[in-house]
């Protein structure tokens, strides 16, 4: 099994200093130390009216459904649907986004009386978005409206061979629109109209919800039903790894609340069979624990089994499937590791590191199911821009992914010559390619990258928030940490650094090449973890020895115990040994 390594070169940056005055005058207003003021201030929330809605957020603080471009016309499609007793599907993705997307349209709609069905394509024969085949079974199943879900932006042709059998079509989407947008009966996308939505960058889940708020508000339903639905938001928010700001953080902070007190008893199973059950959830376990099971069985093929556990009301149901989801995302793992073990091989023998700000990487045995997951994974490890190509007989599927400050969307654009069909956004992406395109695809795509990337850009940074003594890593500062949660882009866990810490006791190495260590400088020790950082201990057991680190400071528990932890970002030794 390949064992992670820790990055390399991390350059730490401190954040800087806002204006004194200004911490004075929050400060006196909100109750807060300096500390959490600077924090507030270099995130963007400088005056009381943002800092207490960021501290405080309400889902009163929602902007109108309505604000969205088309809901007024999609809305009315839907709700002449349900008059009309027509015949619906929904049209999802198989990653998390896309089935809680489903699944919470699904719900919603049948509880409205609707007769709804829905339809997510198999990412092995049909790929990504609307398909011919999925517009086909629709047909067959008599549907009459067709509404996408976390798709659909880019399917002109596709809505067009809809249109031509009958079937109307709403698209909801997040993903970023093309120059000629299809002629659907309603456009629900806050990228639709640049600039004109003011609520952030929304999820796909979070689309699908705004429409079944604004569906719910036009027949003077109670709109507080939708609530137990907030739990399939935070999932799909959180996991599509959007920025968790504006609306984004005020869904993932309540929907994180609903996980913890569902009503669906395949979540409640899922929650059990992951070992959390009784645990605190954030987002760091749904995207490393839940989400990769519920996206398990879509990567390796079907995804219904995902939705049918989502949906279920039956608890043995939901028991067993959330055993096989377990069992698929066991054999996810393996595939993910021997694809991985096998990129690093290719790195080794074909990409110039010295040289090659990006990587294209191509090979007729991968699964194109776990391509997007192994490309995440060099990019943390060799901070350059990565796309991954799975080819199968006569196509490859490609997955991208990408660094801070390089747009990964508008480089794939000007290498569209090369490409069958592409789609996606700044930090990842999906491509089609024929086998024959891949060599000019990586010249050219080597040539956007080497254009817009300097050498200090592939350097990783490592953003440090503030400097603290030892002695303030107590339980109040966890309190106040806690009111800056949910974490994710754009509002991440607060990183601290303390100077000249003494390395307690002999460090050493757990797990899948974990650091543990102790630290202590004057007063308490505090127990430290860093991930795939067990290549240090070995320096780190010098008497003597000293450090710098940079930390997130959280609560581990542990056989009903809570301590504070400090997770490891970085290290640097002291240049004395006392």
């Amino acid at each position: 099994m390949e064992t992670q390594k820790r990055s390399t070169q991390l350059k730490w940056e401190l954040s800087p200093e806002p204006d004194p005055a200004l911490v004075d005058h929050l400060g006196s207003g909100l109750s807060l130390p300096p500390m959490a003021v600077r924090i507030l201030v270099g995130r963007g929330i400088d005056t009381r009216a943002k800092a207490e809605q960021f501290l405080a957020p309400s889902l009163d603080n929602l902007l109108d459904p309505f604000a969205l471009p088309d809901m007024e016309r999609g809305v009315d499609r839907v709700i002449r649907a349900l008059r009309n007793k027509e015949k619906m599907m929904i049209f999802g993705d198989y990653d998390v986004d896309g089935i809680t997307s489903t699944s919470l349209l699904f719900l919603t709609l049948n509880k409205l009386g609707g007769e709804v069905t829905y339809y997510l394509p198999n990412r092995l024969i049909e790929g990504y978005g609307l398909s011919e085949e999925g517009i086909q079974e629709a047909q067959r199943r008599g549907v009459k409206l067709i509404i996408t879900v976390d798709c659909g932006i880019t399917a002109v042709e596709e809505i067009s061979f809809a249109q031509a059998k009958g079937i109307d079509t709403i698209v909801t989407d997040h993903h970023e629109p093309k120059e000629v947008l299809p002629d659907a009966s309603a456009i629900i996308n806050p990228k639709a109209i640049k600039g004109q939505y003011q609520g952030g960058e929304l999820s796909g889940v979070g689309v699908a919800f705004k429409l079944a708020q604004a569906i719910y508000r036009r027949l003077g339903q109670d709109e507080t039903e939708l609530e137990e639905h907030l739990d399939l938001v935070a999932l799909g928010t959180t996991a599509d790894i959007v920025p968790l700001v504006g609306e984004n953080r005020i869904l993932t902070k309540f929907g994180m609340a609903q996980i913890a007190r569902t009503n669906k008893p395949g979540l409640k199973s899922l929650i059990f069979v992951s070992g959390l059950l009784g645990q605190r959830i954030g987002t760091g376990q749904v995207v490393f624990i839940l989400a990769p099971r519920i996206n398990a069985v879509g990567r390796l093929g079907d995804a219904d089994l995902a939705i049918k556990l989502l949906t279920t009301r039956d608890d043995s149901k939901a028991a067993e499937m959330a055993r096989l989801l377990d069992e698929e995302n066991q054999r996810r793992k393996n595939i993910d590791e021997t694809t991985l073990r096998e990129a690093l091989e290719m790195i080794e023998t074909d990409v110039n590191l010295s040289s090659d700000k990006a990587i294209v990487l191509a090979s007729a045995g991968w699964h194109q199911g776990v391509i997007g997951i192994v490309a995440s994974r060099l990019v943390e490890r060799y901070h350059r821009p990565t796309v991954m190509i799975a080819i199968d007989g006569e196509e490859g599927k490609g997955s991208a992914r990408s660094i801070r400050g390089f747009d990964l969307y508008e480089a794939i654009i000007e290498c569209e010559e090369h490409l069958i069909r592409y789609g996606g956004h700044k930090y990842a992406a999906g491509l089609s390619i024929s086998p024959e395109k891949i060599g000019p695809f990586r010249k050219k795509f080597k040539k956007v990258s080497d254009e817009r990337l300097t050498a200090e850009d592939l350097i990783p940074k490592l953003v440090i928030d503030s400097e603290l003594e030892l002695d303030q890593v107590n339980p109040e500062l966890l309190r106040i940490l806690d009111l800056f949660a949910p974490f994710g882009p754009q509002n991440m866990r607060p990183v601290f650094f303390s100077r000249n810490l003494r390395v307690w006791g002999d460090p050493y190495v757990v797990g899948n090449n974990h650091l543990r260590m102790r630290v202590r400088k004057d007063g308490p020790v505090f127990d430290c973890i860093g991930f795939g950082m067990g290549d240090l201990a070995k320096i780190l057991c010098m008497k003597g020895i000293r450090i710098d680190l940079a930390y997130v400071a959280e609560t581990n528990v542990w056989n009903d115990t809570y301590k504070i932890q400090l997770r490891v970002k970085d290290l640097k030794i002291c240049d004395h040994i006392i």
